[in-house]
């Protein structure tokens, strides 16, 4: 492409705090696509110059210069359609995967390198048919499929086609057709409409009011999957009314709690991606910073979750946006966090993506629990409770660090802020806390390791009650592999129960999370029933996490004290004694243990020097 020199983008401290506080209107985020699509540009540039260099890259396709070259006619003629194409998230998606490829290769992708870069030429005929203009020119086909971004992807009819080829795509006055193989697909003239051999990239627009969201539903590109490619999976009409009527739905929720946020959303969101869905909860989306508006989501099974979906990945898509113009952390120096929201250890950058997200997720809960909306109020003044505190306890810990960058530290001040003001007036919820109090003392139990000699030495305390000394000092070590597996069963069932609103637990409700009787008595607040169940757990499976916390929590629901509260605050190093002390003798009860190492360790220095993880 000719005429498209370097242009520097800028952002103003103002607007910089703007993002920060959750308060963007739709021209800032429109001002950082720009800044995305100079960006896509750079990319494609570079692509450039790696293929010039690499003679295999090719294969049998054409030089890429052709396809410069059509872009070039697409720039002169029509410079609308070219935008409409370069704007296209898994078109900068591609770019990004690509160049990747290129320089590095990719071990576990079978995909040729020249089909990767020959999206070039599908991308310049696509951006060819949006403006109307007539080409002959040659793509890749991948199993009788090719892909034309924006726009759809034709398919062959036969039963066999060869899983990696060339096809010819023809555009004369409106005559368009593309061969495949010994086929030939005629397009319709209104390619928004599937017809044999086609099928259209369909779009779902919701109105509320002034506020329009339109989203392209991509189940075709090879490029949506963000990190891997993807073939194509065809929804079939059913599913996309449900999609629409959904979406309808949570675009109602988001205009009716946070209507200061639609249009920034609407601007900032262009194509939702549809991924399998495996379970009620966890909700799952995902984004990526090379795909700018672009969000994959498991259709969930109720709107307020695609609502929390739609404002948690609009935060990713943004920040992502941000990061490009403005380094807000610096090389990490291999450091890791605890994340509220993730079950492993976090870098810097990661914790800063999640705090963002979930800075935005609270907004939006607690705008919902304050809206008198009875229907949702109790479920949502506990998702805002169980995010509030905890997205705040990250945000501080980051700011703690040498990592982020002064630009970071405004950012991060300015989203505590916000937290700090909405805590003073937002709603306590104690399964809220019980959910939050999980996660975190799994997250310890699995993640922080108790200095061997120091574990020894009270185990022998324990043995030998006779003897006296303390245990001496160690360090307590941070792993990113898991001691034991997690699960989320328990979580699933309480939050199931608060959507349910009923005083009582469903006893199918356990069924259908995988949750024990232990959890559903915990669940159900029978506290003394479910520490006996977990007891009988632990007697089963001495090592399994998810009944130690379990125990934990039903034992502090029953009494306090510092027994109790060591359990929770270091179930690591209650689980290591016990495990050292059953390879000898019969193993003590853990709350009988937990209870002798917290008077054990009350006295002072507990032996430990613990790492630097974020967490209070």
């Amino acid at each position: 492409m000719t005429g498209t020199g370097i242009s520097r983008h800028r952002i103003s401290l103002s607007t910089l705090d703007a993002i920060a506080r959750g308060a963007a209107g739709p021209d800032v985020v429109r001002e950082v696509r720009k800044a995305e699509r100079s960006r896509t540009l750079l990319l494609l540039r570079a692509i450039r110059d790696e293929a010039a260099s690499s003679s295999k890259a090719r294969g049998p396709l054409p030089p890429t210069e052709s396809a410069w070259q059509v872009l070039d006619r697409v720039q002169q003629s029509a410079p609308a359609a070219l935008e409409t194409v370069l704007s296209y998230p898994y078109v900068a998606g591609w770019a990004g995967f690509t160049l990747r490829h290129l320089r590095r290769g990719h071990p576990t992708d079978p995909t040729p390198a020249w089909v990767h870069l020959g999206q070039l030429h599908s991308i310049a005929a696509a951006a060819a048919v949006h403006a109307g203009i007539d080409v002959d020119v040659r793509v890749p086909a991948r199993s009788g499929t090719v892909s034309l971004p924006t726009l759809g992807a034709a398919f062959s009819p036969a039963d066999r086609v060869d899983q990696w080829s060339v096809a010819r795509i023809r555009s004369r006055d409106r005559d368009r057709r593309i061969d495949i193989g010994d086929n030939t697909v005629r397009l319709p003239p209104d390619l928004s409409q599937d017809a044999t051999g086609w099928w259209a990239l369909r779009r779902l627009t919701c109105r509320e009011g002034s506020h329009v969201l339109s989203l392209r539903l991509d189940d075709l590109d090879p490029y949506r999957g963000l990190y891997e490619t993807l073939d194509p999976h065809r929804l079939d009409d059913a599913e996309v009314t449900r999609w629409q009527g959904m979406l309808d739905e949570a675009w109602h929720l988001v205009c009716r709690h946070i209507p200061d946020k639609a249009d920034a959303m609407s601007a900032g969101l262009d194509v939702v991606v549809p991924r399998p869905s495996t379970s009620r909860f966890p909700l799952i989306s995902a984004s990526s910073g090379e795909a700018f508006a672009g969000i994959n989501v498991a259709r969930p099974h109720a709107a307020e979750d695609l609502a929390e979906i739609l404002v948690h990945e609009y935060q990713h898509v943004l920040l992502g946006g941000l990061l490009h113009l403005v380094p807000l952390t610096r090389q990490d120096e291999g450091r890791l966090f605890y994340a509220p929201w993730r079950d492993d250890p976090r870098p810097a950058a990661g914790l800063l993506q999640g705090v963002y997200a979930f800075f935005g997720v609270t907004e939006f809960w607690r705008a919902a629990a304050r809206s008198g909306d009875d229907a949702i109020a109790d479920f949502a003044a506990f998702t805002c409770a169980r995010w509030l505190e905890p997205t705040l306890e990250a945000a501080r810990a980051l700011l703690a660090e040498r990592t982020v960058t002064e630009a970071g530290r405004r950012f991060l001040d300015g989203i505590a802020e916000q937290l700090v003001t909405w805590g003073d007036v937002s709603p306590q919820h104690r399964v809220a806390e019980v959910v939050t109090a999980d996660h975190r003392a799994g997250w310890r139990l699995r993640h922080l390791r108790p200095d061997p000699g120091v574990v020894a030495g009270l185990a022998r305390a324990w043995r030998e009650p006779d003897e006296d000394g303390a245990p001496g000092r160690g360090t307590e070590s941070l792993v990113s592999q898991p001691d034991g597996p997690w699960s989320l069963a328990r979580v699933d069932l309480l939050r199931c129960a608060v959507r349910e609103g009923s005083s009582s637990v469903n006893p199918i409700l356990a069924e259908s999370t995988g949750a024990t009787v232990a959890d559903l008595a915990l669940a159900d607040g029978r506290y003394a029933d479910a520490l006996d169940s977990y007891r009988a757990e632990i007697a089963g499976d001495p090592d399994h996490p998810p009944s130690w916390i379990g125990f934990a929590l039903a034992w502090s629901c029953l009494a306090s004290g510092p027994g109790p509260t060591l359990l929770l605050q270091r179930p690591q190093l209650v689980r290591a004694v016990h495990r050292l002390l059953r390879a000898g003798t019969e193993a003590p009860q853990p709350d009988t243990l937990a209870t002798w190492l917290a008077d054990r360790l009350s006295t002072g220095d507990d032996g430990y020097e613990r790492p630097r993880t974020g967490m209070a």
